[in-house]
């Protein structure tokens, strides 16, 4: 038995292999945008070659195959997903176009001060693919208007006319009654066969058209391009051995079946970064770190999020590219600067700037000698000295790098070409900063109470900088940094949600048919759970979760029900957990004590363990001393000198590197800043620490 975990970024694919025997083998390797999956392949046969292994014999013996990947996000961010056709409750056709008259979800603090630049989100949808259909239910469930399958066949063939291959079905109170929406889609079946199908009954069966219109619309915008890429890796992965059980990373957190997912793209769109956070939960458990910030840092973007107590963080009001969805999506917040990232300068106000255009790795910066012109904050560290090589292969052109950054950013602001290279870090690294204050401050967290995380295959070149801006003591770089969300894959649960939105009911009333639908929502996780290989298959876990609102009230608010049967008295405990649970977000006072409370929604989240080998990197000896195994020359507090560098190997438990100096691993460079201090533990993960 050994899993394998494969992350796709938009720089370099990640692999992590855990053997039957515990042993760790690590690939990276470029992205490849014609060819994702080819990427893939090569970066398993990286991974598996460090354990010895062929391809097929590292996917003949693997049990779980888990992936990350961007591909669907990709395509939503560059406008290259599907040509879609949305079939809609007739007279509700501008429900996407008018977006609730919003014009401001989603952009930046800049353009938020200038309404000149507010503008509601692209329509995915044109307007002549927007086309109703002859049918209504109301918000109780009624049929007031039976569907019309003539008229439906009449406008589904006006789709196929207009060169539609996906459709997104979104009628109103679909989620109460869903018999409409899934004969349309067996008549779209007989007029459009082959064409991808999305129902927001089965997607996003919640209250609000408008959000549960956006989600299905996107889903079926990136479903034929995430199906394709799926249907091609899975063939691959087969004919090269593979007979196991290939799971996707989930937006909202765990895995799933790869074949499960194939309808449901929407929920692999942010995977990658959610890996990252999947592994600082593992990790963090082995080193009693409850509360975490974890920042990824990659060649394309900065992504960070936390972990409270022990548990990842969702969004009450998830927003993608500006998008509404109706879905549970972890926390992740995002910029534009990343390794890729470009540097320039504003003419408009002479100030240099970095981001968020990226280089990604096609051409990548100019230092990778692809054929780049433009300088990146790769460039700017790689002139700095702070690494000479990538990935233990690619060796980096530091000349040219400097060549660069002295024409577009050193000659312009009149600076040599270090300090302008240092500006570059300076502005990046404070743009990085203020992304962990956002995700935390903002939201009433001191980051100082948090352990600060550092993964991704550039963290570890800038964490000194940014933890020391946040004032945090300590960042944490884990051994496995440079591909922790391929590692996050592979140490993650088999997960799904199923759920339910009905008409409002009393909490204490309804609680006999709350218990029903419970009952046929737990059947349904437990179904979605079923795995074929029963051997791989470890502990389920099911979590209900109650929508619960004071009466008439819009919003409803999660709140969790204990084991055990649904009864009035069980009731009663939820509307008292309610109130408090509103008092703590709304304020003291607020949860009026004479108001009745409804519950309008049922979650039941399921969870099923994975039995993978060793999840946990291999302890590193204690022994005395570190030398470094060479120099070089880098540039710190404005001079130039030789520096140290530890080879990661060499260093054992304990080992201390006080700064400045550099630690090599064979897919990153930690850089250790003066008054800065790195020390060893007893899992291969390096500490480092600030203020020394």
């Amino acid at each position: 038995m050994q899993v394998v975990g494969v992350d796709t970024g938009g720089t370099f694919t990640d692999t992590v292999i855990i053997s039957s025997d515990g042993r760790f083998g690590v690939g990276k390797t470029l992205s490849r945008k014609a060819d994702p999956a080819a990427a893939v392949l090569t970066s398993v046969t990286q991974a598996a070659a460090a354990l010895g292994q062929t391809l097929p014999d590292a996917l003949g013996a693997c049990t779980v195959f888990s992936h990350g990947t961007t591909i669907g996000l990709n395509a939503l961010l560059t406008g290259t997903g599907a040509a879609v056709g949305l079939l809609t409750t007739r007279g509700f056709e501008s429900t996407l176009p008018i977006a609730k008259i919003n014009k401001v979800h989603g952009l930046d603090a800049e353009s938020l001060s200038e309404p000149t630049r507010w503008a509601k989100p692209p329509l995915l949808v044109p307007r002549d693919r927007i086309l109703g259909i002859r049918e209504r239910v109301d918000a109780h469930g009624d049929i007031l208007t039976p569907l019309d399958e003539e008229h439906a066949r009449g406008q589904i063939d006006l789709l196929a006319q207009r060169g539609v291959n996906a459709v997104a079905i979104s009628l109103l109170w679909s989620m109460l009654r869903p018999e409409h929406e899934q004969r349309l889609a067996e008549l779209v079946r007989e007029r459009l066969p082959g064409a991808h199908l999305s129902l927001s009954s089965e997607l996003a069966p919640r209250v609000g058209e408008y959000e549960r219109t956006v989600t299905t619309v996107l889903n079926a915008y990136v479903g034929p391009l995430v199906g394709g890429y799926l249907d091609t890796l899975t063939n691959a992965l087969r004919d090269n051995g593979f007979a196991g059980t290939f799971v996707l990373m989930r937006s909202g957190g765990g895995v799933q079946q790869a074949h499960r997912l194939a309808q449901r793209s929407l929920e692999t769109l942010n995977s990658g970064p959610v890996g990252g956070l999947s592994a600082t939960v593992h990790i963090g458990r082995q080193l009693g770190h409850r509360n975490v910030i974890t920042t990824d840092v990659g060649g394309t973007s900065f992504d960070v999020g936390l972990v409270i107590d022990g548990d990842v963080q969702y969004l009450r009001r998830p927003l993608l590219n500006r998008h509404a969805l109706a879905m549970s999506v972890v926390d992740i917040l995002s910029i534009g600067t990343g390794g890729g990232s470009l540097a320039w300068v504003d003419d408009t106000l002479g100030a240099l700037r970095v981001g968020p255009e990226s280089m990604g790795n096609d051409p990548g910066p100019v230092c990778y000698g692809l054929g780049g012109t433009r300088p990146t904050v790769t460039d700017a560290a790689v002139v700095l000295g702070y690494l000479d090589r990538l990935g233990g292969h690619l060796r980096l052109d530091r000349a040219a790098a400097a060549e660069a950054v002295s024409k577009y950013v050193a000659q312009p602001l009149g600076l040599d070409v270090y300090a302008a290279a240092d500006g570059i870090l300076t502005v990046a690294n404070a743009q990085m900063a203020d992304l962990v204050r956002r995700a935390t401050v903002r939201k009433g967290h001191d980051p100082r109470d948090f352990a600060l995380y550092a993964f991704g295959g550039a963290a570890a070149q800038y964490v000194g900088r940014y933890a020391d801006e946040l004032g945090c003591a300590e960042a944490i770089i884990p051994a496995l940094a440079a591909v922790f969300s391929a590692y996050g894959a592979v140490a993650s649960d088999l997960s799904t949600v199923a759920e339910r939105q009905f008409s409002p009911v009393p909490l204490g009333t309804g609680a006999s048919a709350l218990a029903e639908v419970a009952d046929v929502l737990e059947a349904q996780v437990r179904a979605e759970l079923a795995i074929g290989d029963r051997s791989i298959a470890g502990e389920l876990t099911l979590v209900r979760r109650a929508g619960l609102r004071f009466v008439n009230q819009v919003n409803e608010l999660p709140v969790e029900l204990p084991p055990g049967p649904i009864n009035e008295d069980l009731a009663e405990r939820l509307a008292e957990r309610f109130r408090g649970d509103y008092e703590q977000i709304v304020g003291k006072g607020t949860a009026y004590a004479a108001s009745g409370v409804e519950v309008v929604s049922l979650a039941v989240e399921g969870r099923l363990s994975l039995r993978t080998p060793g999840a946990a990197p291999p302890t590193v000896p204690s022994r005395n001393g570190a030398e470094p195994a060479r120099s070089r020359i880098a540039w710190f507090d404005g001079e130039l000198g030789e520096r140290p560098v530890y080879d990661r190997d060499r260093l054992s438990a304990g080992s201390r590197v006080d700064g400045p100096a550099f630690i090599e691993l064979e897919t990153t460079t930690v850089v250790v800043y003066p008054r800065q201090r790195a020390v060893v533990d007893e899992n291969g993960n390096i500490r480092l620490r600030t203020g020394v």
